[in-house]
């Protein structure tokens, strides 16, 4: 297994937009460290492209973006890259982080059944919230940082090579101070800063780990 990883970036809508966007951060942190790093970006988000790499880059982190549900993950323009009962063999082996909704209630345990190392995920809707005017450039949203930054650190923990308990750790407390920081935060009685909250506390909840959670990349 070669010390790479592997990102599904798909880019279809808002949503996948600003994933796309927000994950080049992660992407900038495994070059620079001299990660081998295999992005299938845009329409390259697809099952056989998926399938393919895996095989034959064999990358031991893998980072999956994209719409899903409780037993898939999705690529570009919806399509399922990876589903429990079909190909969740292409996990063995590998530790993955699926920033997609429900994708850790079914996919992940069966993942695990079938030999992964550990699958980090959400049990239930991940949810983030944008500013309207910065639609067109993602990375100035400082509303959708408070939701994706916290995702970025666990993304950026383990590419570091820190072990997933820390990974999750680190993310978890992205999550709660951004909760403090709103909650502390002197706001206007029309500023929908503090409604944010219990959005916040949701994600953190529901981000889960199955299996080894000492493992490292």
């Amino acid at each position: 297994m070669s010390k790479s990883l592997l990102i599904t970036r798909p880019n279809y809508e808002i949503t996948t937009r600003y994933l796309y966007v927000w994950n080049k951060e992660v992407i900038k942190e495994a070059k620079n460290r001299g990660i081998g790093v295999m992005d299938l970006r845009r329409e390259k988000a697809n099952k056989k492209e998926f399938t393919g790499r895996m095989i034959k880059v064999n990358p031991a982190l893998v980072l999956l973006n994209g719409h899903g549900g409780n037993e898939c993950v999705r690529g570009h323009n919806d399509e399922i890259i990876v589903r429990a009962g079909d190909n969740e063999e292409i996990l063995k082996g590998k530790i993955i982080y699926a920033l997609s909704c429900q994708s850790a209630l079914l996919l992940g345990p069966k993942s695990m059944e079938a030999g992964s190392i550990a699958f980090i995920g959400y049990s239930r809707n991940f949810v983030f919230f944008t500013d309207d005017s910065k639609i067109s450039r993602p990375e100035n949203d400082k509303v959708a940082k408070l939701f994706l930054d916290p995702s970025n650190r666990l993304s950026i923990s383990l590419v570091k090579g820190n072990a997933i308990f820390e990974a999750v750790r680190k993310s978890k407390k992205h999550f709660s101070e951004n909760i403090r920081k709103l909650l502390n935060s002197d706001v206007s009685p029309q500023d929908y800063s503090s409604s944010l909250v219990p959005y916040l506390a949701w994600d953190m909840k529901y981000q889960v780990c199955h299996g080894n959670q000492n493992a490292c990349f």
